[in-house]
Formats: structure tokens, sequence, C-alpha cells
């Protein structure tokens, strides 16, 4: 029995991040990502001094790093854990079996209570040496080194250039994609990946756009015409919610638009604006489409007949300043 207003000792937590720290060792990046909160105040921080993540960098950023590490021979021995009521939360001492040697780290857990669950809210890990000096290699440490990677080979998009050298991007991704995948097998996300990239791309073409890129749950699109990328965006939902209305659990899709300049050099044409359209997009929520103010100002009170929600001031990371965004009415 659970009290909710005392502090006490817990086995379920002990065992819960035993579990979790097996799994980090296994490489099971599933099991890892599934225990961590989809919570926009989620934050994992780290031993390099700019892994300081949170929201849905934490779940891009640590799942690259699982695909960069691949097993990581953590052993735990000792956990004190503590709940009480909705919250919990665990200390750890670790011992990592390198090739050069045994390193002792350290790790804390925050825990919240979610739909009965406990999810990881907050991680704080550390080692006595840096990244580099402790695993013999770099890691992916940001959302702009995350970017880069995926970005790297990008086709010349010339083609989606307006008249003016601008182009408007979009983000795209599959919420709650991690739990999701834990519920339906490997081979039942498998054909809802399937099924979302050909709503993507089809929709994409039939628009007047390009896929950039298509990697796992996400996509991004680039489009000549700032109409044309929220038109395909408004679609977009449209189709996700016709070819996906009778599944269970739910497959929504959050995506993110920005317009700004292009230039002419492919290898730099993946800078400001893809950064920023990437930001737009972390803020929106499932089933919604999120533009800045710059595509605001171009699409709202267009003869199209867009209509926008109230604008929100939020940060965007990386980015000075305070942003306004605004929700497209989808109805």
């Amino acid at each position: 029995m659970r009290h909710a207003c005392r502090v006490e000792r817990s086995e379920e937590i002990r065992r819960v991040i035993e579990r979790w720290t097996k799994a980090s060792a296994d490489g099971d990046a599933d099991t890892v990502l599934g225990r961590l909160s989809n919570e926009p105040g989620t934050l994992i921080v780290g031993t390099d001094p700019v892994e300081w993540w949170r929201g849905a960098a934490a779940h891009a950023i640590w799942s690259r790093q699982i695909q960069e590490i691949g097993r990581f021979p953590v052993v735990a021995t000792e956990v004190d854990a503590w709940e009480e009521g909705s919250v919990g939360w665990a200390a750890v001492k670790e011992i990592v079996n390198l090739e050069t040697g045994a390193v002792e780290s350290r790790a804390t857990y925050v825990l919240h209570l979610e739909r009965g669950e406990w999810k990881v809210v907050q991680v704080h890990w550390s080692f006595p040496r840096s990244i580099v000096e402790t695993l013999g290699r770099t890691l992916t440490v940001s959302i702009e080194q995350l970017e880069e990677t995926i970005q790297r080979d990008q086709p010349d998009l010339s083609a989606s250039r307006a008249v003016d050298g601008t182009v408007t991007i979009v983000f795209t991704d599959i919420v709650d994609s991690t739990p999701t995948l834990g519920r339906l097998g490997d081979a039942g996300w498998l054909e809802v990946i399937r099924r979302h990239n050909a709503v993507i791309g089809e929709v994409t073409e039939a628009h007047g756009g390009t896929v950039v890129e298509t990697q796992g749950d996400g996509s991004m699109l680039a489009f000549p015409s700032a109409r044309r990328a929220v038109a395909c965006a408004k679609a977009i939902q449209e189709e996700i919610g016709r070819v996906f209305a009778d599944h269970a659990p739910p497959i929504r899709v959050r995506i993110g638009i920005h317009t700004g300049d292009a230039l002419r050099d492919a290898e730099h044409f993946f800078g400001t604006t893809v950064h920023y359209a990437a930001r737009v997009a972390s803020h929106a929520v499932g089933g919604e489409v999120l533009v800045s103010e710059a595509v605001h100002h171009l699409v709202a009170g267009a003869a199209d007949g867009y209509t926008f929600l109230g604008g929100r001031e939020v940060e965007l990371k990386g980015i000075a300043g305070t942003h306004r965004l605004y929700a497209l009415s989808l109805a």
C-alpha cells in the first residue's frame, strides 16, 4: 500500500532502477527509452558540459548515444530508493567495466507515477573523468550534432527554394513512439512506420514538396512556398487521422514549420532555418501543426482561409530571446 504523504523506502523503485541499469548494459534501447517520461520537463544531465537535454531532445540524443555505444558494461552496486505518493527518487553507485579497467560512476534519478507506472523525469550521472577519457571516444551530446548527423548527406534542394531564395522547412514525428513500439512489437511497429511514411511521401508530393529525410518515426520536408507547406501539414494530419482511425494505441504526429533563407551551397543550406524549424517542432504536441511567426505572417489571412489559434511565447534552445509560435486550426 502506498502512503500519499509519507517518505518511505521503495523496493519497487529500487527494482525499476536495477532493471533499467541492466537494460543499459544490454544495449536495450526500447526498454531504456520506454522508461523515460515524455513530459516536456523531463531532464537528463550528464558528465559532458553540454549534456543537458530536456523533453524530446533527451529522447532523441540518448537514442543516438545508445546506437553509438551499444552494450554499456555498467553494474549497479548500490541503489538507495525512496518514494512519497506519486514522486520517487533513487541514488545509485555503479561500476563501468571498460577495456581500460573498472570505473566508478554515480547516478541519481527522479521518478513520477504516470498512469500507474514509474517514469523517469530526471537523470543525473557522472564519471570522475571526461567522456573521451572514460570511453575513449566522443558521443552525440547535443541536438545540433544530431541534426548534423541526420542532414549530413542531403541532396541539393535548389528546387525547393522560392524565387526570393527562401525555403519552408517542415519537421514531423510520431509522438510516444517508444512506448507504442513496446506495445505493438517489432512487426506491428514496422507496419505503422510503413503506412506513416507512405502518407508523408504521397501528401508531400501532392503539395509540391520534397521529402528530404525520413529516419525512424520522423521526417524533414522542404517547400518553395509557406502556403504549400501549411496546406501539406494540414493534409498530413487529416490523412494520418484517416489511415489510423481504428488503430490502438492512437498514432499521432506533431509538426513544426519555419520559413527562412536558403543558401546556394547545398552543404550550408542546412543551417539556421532547419535548426529553427526543428525547435518549433519540438514544442508541438500530438495532432498539432505549429508554425513560426515568419510562417504565420506569410499565411494568416490569406485567401486559402487558414486560421490560427492564439500565439504563445516560447524559448527555443540555442536561439536567443523569446519567440511567438502559432497553432494551425485544423477544424
